[in-house]
């Protein structure tokens, strides 16, 4: 024997010599249990420190297992565990107890990790846990790529987020986009409400949520759904898409899906479009339909005897919002492009409309005021009459007709059904009170005028009453006038029989029998599947209950100025 292998070779046969190869034999030895890569095999594990190594060679290569203590580290990726065994040929790591993965700002925790060095992979199991630094990922098992910083969680699995927990059975986080994908069911929940949807991501950097498929966000004092949703946390705002609902309900009740409510839970608000805008902090909302069906507006009210009377309106644009002034909350809605208005007591049609409803308390009753606006004249029909002008003004409290004022070129038209002609008022404004829904009195002036018809007491005409004054006041009982007062500048006219004019218009004459009704305005779309589902529940009515008479098909219908 030669050279460096004589010299391993020499045994007892001299003291130096011995030594030497003992020296040989550890450094050999050394070199297998903590192999220094060079820069160009940087791909290979490195081991760092463990308590106990045991080396083996089989079929499958070096086999080291590490014992106490175990670190490694590849690249800028560092793993630490109780325990691992190092399949060097290909390159894999399988570790147990306390395991620690650190790799760039993500930090990966778990009962036992499988880590693929050819691919940076690590597969872990049994109380996951990874963090970023802002949001933190708690699943049974999931799969981390460290070189994509991406981890998949199954089994169900949480995100955590400054405040909010996002959950589903299985979705993906992205440390480097800060981006998590739920390709299931997923919800978020912080302290401003619970979100739900099939499915959905979440951006972590803006704290916004894109859910999609069956959407419901529910909240102290509102509920919201849509076949999807785009959702702000800081703001609180919300843009849905898709058969939107939105519920909101007064007095601080509890919003529940309607399903579960109680008929007369509470007041309630609800908007159904095809886009909304809903902002939580601002609490106001913004629905907007489609070509052919407008956002509908139902609001519902429980009397004393527990029936729900309902408010119905359809307008393209409908925006509601929540009016706090001092101790009185008010709910706000206008309604623009065109809106059609229904309740049992009254109907009518604007070019815009505003809403306001003021819940009553211990010491007043509910109070709902309705304004409507429009170069169209905007047109009211209640207790059997039209009344039309340039601006009308309507209130109903304690759920029963209070007054309605009509301002500039006032007209207002009631058919007779005895003698098939129409009564007329005309006047610059009108106002008319009611006791429980019933027309009492009406003032009319400046420049009024009224064409009132008499009728014979077996029905026949029997003449007709032309008369104007500055002002004019009328009493009504059971529907009918009993008592015409004039003051200043009466002139009149009375016609006999045989000489009442065919028909006679007064300055400013509208009249239409195509009063908005329920059924119309709930149409045959997907809002009344919706309301067939759950409107039970809400103590609505059928769909043809309440609507007021028709008018007879003959009856006259024109505008004029």
């Amino acid at each position: 024997m030669t050279g460096l292998a004589a010299l391993a070779g020499m045994g007892h046969g001299g003291r130096g010599t011995g030594r030497f190869g003992l020296l040989l034999r550890i450094l050999s030895l050394a070199s297998c249990l903590f192999p220094l890569a060079p820069e160009a095999q940087v791909r290979r594990v490195e081991i760092l420190n463990a308590d106990y190594v045991e080396v083996t060679t089989d079929t499958a290569g070096v086999v080291r297992r590490l014992v106490g203590d175990v670190r490694l580290r590849q690249d800028t990726t560092f793993l630490r565990s109780d325990r691992a065994v190092y399949y060097e040929s290909r390159g894999e790591v399988v570790m147990d107890g306390a395991v620690r993965i650190l790799s760039g700002r993500d930090t990966l925790t778990a009962a036992a990790v499988t880590y693929d060095s050819n691919t940076k992979t690590a597969v872990a199991s049994g109380a996951v846990r990874l963090g970023d630094g802002e949001s933190v990922v708690l699943a049974p098992t999931a799969t981390y790529d460290s070189r994509a910083e991406i981890a998949a969680f199954t089994g169900g699995g949480r995100i955590l987020h400054r405040g909010a927990v996002l959950t589903s059975a299985e979705g993906t986080y992205s440390s480097a986009r800060r981006v998590a994908e739920f390709a299931g069911p997923v919800t978020l929940e912080d302290s401003s409400g619970v979100l739900t949807a099939a499915r959905g991501t979440y951006d972590a950097d803006v704290r916004r949520a894109d859910f999609a498929g069956d959407v419901r966000l529910r909240r102290p004092d509102a509920a919201l759904d849509a076949d999807s949703v785009v959702y702000f946390r800081r703001t609180e705002r919300a843009r849905a898409y898709g058969r939107v609902v939105l519920q909101r309900v007064g007095d601080d009740g509890a919003v529940e899906r309607a399903a579960d409510a109680p008929a007369d839970s509470s007041r309630r608000t609800l908007l159904f479009g095809e886009t909304l805008l809903f902002d939580g902090q601002a609490e106001t909302a913004s629905a907007r339909g489609e070509p052919g069906r407008d956002p509908l507006l139902l609001t519902l009210r429980a009397d004393s005897t527990g029936r729900v009377d309902s408010t119905l309106a359809r307008a393209p644009r409908i925006d509601a919002a929540r009016l706090v002034v001092g101790a009185d909350t008010s709910t706000v809605i206008v309604m623009g492009g065109g809106a059609r208005v229904w309740e049992r007591r009254l109907a009518a049609v604007a070019d815009s409309a505003r809403f306001v409803r003021q819940p009553g308390d211990s010491l007043r009753v509910d109070l709902d005021r309705l304004g409507l606006f429009g170069a169209r004249r905007p047109s009211v029909w209640a207790d059997g009459s039209q009344l039309t002008g340039d601006s009308l003004f309507a209130s109903v409290r304690g759920g029963a007709v209070d007054s309605l004022r009509v301002l500039g070129r006032a007209f207002a038209a009631r058919l007779d059904s005895t003698l098939g002609r129409l009564q007329q008022i005309a006047g610059g404004r009108m106002l008319g009170l009611f006791d429980d829904d019933d027309l009492r009195t009406l003032g009319v002036g400046p420049n009024a005028q009224v064409v009132y018809y008499r009728a014979s007491p077996d029905g026949l005409l029997a003449g007709a009453e032309e008369l104007s004054a500055d002002t004019l006041a009328f009493r009504f009982e059971d529907g009918e006038l009993r008592e015409l007062a004039g003051y200043r500048g009466i002139q009149g006219t009375t016609y006999g029989a045989t000489v009442v004019p065919d028909d006679p218009r007064l300055p400013g004459f509208a009249y239409t029998p195509d009063a908005p009704t329920r059924a119309a305005l709930l149409g045959d779309g997907w809002e009344v599947g919706w309301l067939d589902q759950y409107g039970p529940a809400l103590g609505l009515p059928p769909p043809d209950d309440g609507d007021p008479p028709p008018l007879p098909e003959d009856a006259p219908e024109a505008t004029g100025e």
